[in-house]
């Protein structure tokens, strides 16, 4: 077989493959041969049925059986000849037929990644701001610890509801006079302190007893996603039927044991803002990645392969639809979440191929040890023996802790190389190219 290539674009190219009469006389050859220890054509016995039969009877079956087959080995011969790494099937104008006495001859175009000669790494900036957990997110934790921990009871005596009480309320829901049966509610419990009650219907709340009724006029914004209600102003007649009152714990070293056996109330202080910086941690190390991914992608722009971007779309919306699904949402997502998809999975391929090229051009590699630390780190986490944790980790599940361990290793490297200022990152300087805006102009 004789192949060559053609560069269409740095990730499209075409393959022409010449198959010698030789090789295509051979394999129909062996082809009818394997046709005839099992072919049944009438007058004659299995496995007797002379060769210029089987070629009257099974002729069209044959050539298509050998050129099918001829035509993967060639690609095949000819990926492995030209090194090409393909990164989708390639794609045939028109199949070829076979002709007597002449070589076999097609064309496929092949979706390849990136040649990269070199990642550029040197010259990284990033921004890092020191993390400082204010006393007020720890107060806020502590309330909200207070809160879960309340004890909830119906006021002696009865008294107007105040914020942090919880009522039970009816309501129904008029727009321009024309009631909106699917927008009210029966004996629903709304807790006045809740930061996504409406401000009108919360301030109407206020200071109603049970048996309590009342109409508060609701305004709705433009853009408010029901669109009944966009920019109306909603009439909801409310009456109050039960009111309860939560009692906060006091904060002292009785409620720090309550809330997980800790000794003293400064223990449990000291527990929370260690969970707020293991937090806040997280996120830095999460937006320095982000931006040493950026600066990789501005030092190195290249090509990406139309099928890897469309793949990664599908993979970004499913896995959107797997988050929903396990947050209990219904529907699909908003328009938000597909605004800019294209390019975002765009991103994503291209730092997937630049990370693999870095990791190839600095020698790095993950190695049987390191996958034995991981596998002991899980089963110390999990409280699982190191055997089992091992044996979870078969195939599709092993190669994904690769690819892992492979990319913490190469973002370590860029963390080393690149220069890390600390505080917030400046916003970027506007072009010299950009024209001046005139006096007044808008």
């Amino acid at each position: 077989m004789q192949s060559e290539i053609r560069e269409i674009s740095p990730v499209l190219v075409e393959v022409t493959v010449e198959v010698p009469w030789d090789r295509i006389h051979k394999d129909l050859n062996d082809t009818y041969r394997e046709i005839g220890k099992t072919a049944r054509v009438r007058g004659f016995r299995p496995g007797k049925v002379p060769k210029n039969v089987l070629k009257q009877v099974y002729g069209r079956q044959a050539a298509a059986q050998v050129t099918g087959t001829l035509v993967e080995q060639g690609l095949m011969h000819a990926v492995q000849e030209h090194e090409l790494h393909i990164v989708a099937q390639p794609e045939m104008e028109e199949p070829p037929e076979l002709e007597q006495g002449k070589p076999l001859t097609f064309k496929a175009k092949v979706e390849v990644r990136p040649k990269i000669d070199e990642v550029a790494v040197d010259g990284l900036e990033v921004w890092q701001k020191p993390i400082d957990i204010p006393d007020e997110d720890v107060d806020a934790e502590i309330e909200q610890l207070r809160h879960q921990h309340g004890e909830i009871q119906i006021p002696d005596p009865m008294r107007p509801a105040q914020e942090g009480d919880l009522i039970t309320i009816d309501y129904t829901v008029a727009v321009d006079g024309e009631a909106k049966e699917d927008l009210g509610a029966e004996g629903r419990q709304v807790e006045i302190d809740d930061e996504h009650l409406l401000p009108a219907l919360k301030e109407g709340l206020v200071g109603m007893k049970p048996d309590d009724e009342k109409t508060v006029d609701i305004e709705f914004e433009d853009d408010h996603p029901n669109p009944d209600l966009q920019g109306k102003t909603a009439q909801f007649t409310i009456k109050a039927n039960e009111l309860h009152e939560k009692l906060l714990p006091e904060l002292d070293d009785e409620f720090a044991k309550d809330c997980g056996d800790y000794a003293t109330l400064l223990e449990l202080r000291l527990k929370i803002r260690e969970g707020l910086e293991g937090s806040a941690k997280q996120r830095s190390d999460a937006e320095l990645k982000d931006q040493l991914i950026e600066g990789l992608i501005q030092a190195n722009d290249i090509p990406v392969p139309p099928s890897m971007v469309q793949q990664q779309q599908q993979m970004m919306m499913y896995e959107m639809a797997q988050f929903m699904q396990m947050a209990g949402q219904q529907g699909a997502p908003g328009a938000d979440f597909f605004s800019g998809i294209e390019e975002r999975a765009q991103r994503r391929v291209q730092a997937g191929i630049l990370l693999g090229s870095l990791a190839r051009q600095e020698g790095i590699d993950v190695s049987e040890a390191d996958l034995d630390a991981k596998f002991q780190e899980i089963a110390d986490q999990t409280g699982k023996h190191v055997a089992k944790v091992r044996a979870d980790y078969q195939e599709a599940q092993r190669d994904a802790l690769e690819s892992q361990l492979l990319e913490e290793k190469v973002m370590a490297l860029l963390t080393e190389r690149a220069k890390i200022h600390e505080g917030e990152r400046p916003e970027p300087e506007a072009k010299d190219d950009e024209p001046a805006k005139e006096e007044g102009e808008e």
